[in-house]
């Protein structure tokens, strides 16, 4: 089924910021995009109650940010010295062309670049299959039926767990399965990590 941002999940969005919630939490418990979030809570002010809690969580964040990026960066260098090196060194190389700089999502049209992103974070960085969402972006010249078969065999994900976004403002898409996007849920250590990884590689270069 098609995307679409209900009236409740709206509504739900507005409660959970009322409640404290920061962006980037409401962002990893409803699965929508930070932008969409963002729209929704301009101007909405948090309960009086809940502001001490929310201060708290953003100094914790902070405090929890140093200590990933410090355990990344050891992590990426062991990655990085491992036999696996160049498979360490492909999918942060292709993430840093074609993904998301705040949140966890590779993006491409390619299949065979999408298949070897998955087979690479799957099996080399052990990322569990529960924390994976496809989802495909088709325009109105695309069959969905026929863009979501290949898809979910490229990326050997069930249909069912696509969502599916469609594009239906007048352009059509001129790639022949529309764009497919692999989002890794709490992804954050994930993105520290590839960059970590590409940092390194850049200060081997220099």
């Amino acid at each position: 089924m098609y995307r679409i941002h209900s009236i409740q999940e709206i509504r739900r969005i507005k409660e959970l910021r009322r409640a404290g919630h920061s962006i980037n939490e409401l962002v990893r418990i409803l699965s929508i995009p930070k932008t969409t979030i963002w729209h929704h809570i301009q101007g909405l002010k948090i309960l009086p109650k809940y502001t001490k809690i929310l201060r708290a969580r953003q100094g914790g964040s902070r405090i929890k940010k140093e200590r990933d990026m410090l355990r990344a960066e050891k992590e990426a260098n062991q990655l990085l010295n491992a036999k696996d090196r160049d498979l360490y060194i492909i999918a942060p190389v292709l993430y840093w062309a074609e993904g998301s700089k705040r949140r966890c999502e590779f993006v491409n049209t390619d299949g065979e670049m999408i298949k070897l992103y998955l087979k690479i974070i799957r099996n080399n960085f052990k990322i569990s299959e529960n924390l994976i969402q496809p989802v495909l972006r088709i325009f109105s010249n695309h069959d969905k039926n026929i863009s979501l078969n290949y898809w979910s065999k490229i990326t050997k994900i069930p249909k069912a767990k696509f969502q599916i976004y469609l594009n239906d403002g007048g352009t059509s898409g001129r790639t022949p399965y529309g764009m497919c996007r692999i989002v890794v849920r709490r992804g954050g250590y994930l993105l520290k990590l590839f960059r970590a990884i590409i940092k390194q590689i850049c200060e081997e270069n220099n």
